[in-house]
């Protein structure tokens, strides 16, 4: 009976030790799925389980400090990046994670590093080009920002955020035509770009392509943010170049009610009265917007 009963005993313990077993990559698969549906303190809650359970679970640092840095829990992302580092050193991926908080906070030199480091790894990572023209673009860099887009590009034809990128970029080098097309692609692909309908509006405003830039500036203000009285400011003057005062006038108003100077100078000396043409009219800043 005795030999019985411990085998029994055995056995009844023995799914358990296999499930304890199994737990941390169990935890880690079912914080990648919560992760991949933006459910993240869910995410973070498996991925803490994976860890207790094991701390030396494959991924699990990495994946938990992609949690943390999308819950902008950026100290917390880089110390388990550091930890990540540790186990997996030639994970490409790790460092391509790492560079983007880099540009978050704009230390731009751990993120060239940390990008660099990714390519020597994976030369082949759209993600690593993208995140290093990122790096280029803030650091005023355009030239080795486009460099670095077109491999993206021409790694991942479908980058949206590269498009868009992209697009800026050869519109600061007054190049509208061709950051049009590369903002409009970028679109077609991602209409919730953040600023991208902004800064569409902007180039063709730039082009001269008033009809367009109306229709552009009329998305971002559907959108709302930082944004608006800006984007009305612009419409204004699109309706303006077009010589249509009455359409031009109520964009400058809201404008002016939402603080823009230019646009309260516009409504004193050209809205409120009879004259035809805005005397000493203000000139714009080219202004795109782009979001890291």
């Amino acid at each position: 009976m005795s030999t019985t009963r411990h085998f029994l005993l055995g056995c009844l313990f023995l799914p358990l030790a296999l499930n304890a077993q199994r737990s941390a990559e169990e935890h880690l698969a079912s914080a990648r799925t919560a992760y991949a549906i933006d459910s993240l303190d869910q995410a973070l809650q498996h991925a803490d389980s994976a860890i207790q359970r094991d701390a030396t679970v494959s991924g699990g640092y990495k994946l938990r400090g992609d949690i943390k840095q999308r819950m902008r829990n950026s100290h917390g992302a880089l110390l388990d990046y550091t930890r990540a580092e540790k186990q997996d050193p030639d994970d490409a991926r790790l460092y391509v994670s790492r560079s983007a908080i880099h540009i978050t906070e704009g230390h731009l030199k751990e993120a060239v590093k940390d990008c660099d480091r990714a390519i020597d790894l994976d030369p082949n990572d759209a993600d690593a080009w993208y995140n290093r023209a990122c790096a280029d673009y803030m650091g005023r860099n355009n030239e080795g920002a486009l460099r670095s887009l077109e491999r993206a590009i021409k790694l991942k034809p479908t980058l949206a955020d590269g498009l868009f990128l992209r697009g800026v970029v050869r519109g600061e080098q007054y190049k509208e035509a061709a950051g049009i097309q590369d903002i409009q692609a970028a679109l077609a692909l991602n209409p919730d770009i953040p600023g991208a309908w902004m800064s569409l509006g902007v180039l063709q405003f730039e082009n001269q392509d008033y009809p367009g830039a109306i229709a552009s500036f009329t998305r971002a203000i559907a959108i709302g943010g930082a944004e608006l009285k800006v984007a009305y400011y612009y419409r204004g003057d699109c309706h303006y170049h077009m010589e249509d005062k009455d359409k031009a006038c109520p964009d400058w108003r809201k404008s002016a009610e939402l603080g823009d100077k230019d646009a309260q100078f516009i409504m004193r000396y050209y809205c409120n009265t009879d004259a035809d043409k805005i005397p000493k009219k203000p000139s714009k800043r080219r202004n795109t917007v782009i979001e890291f």
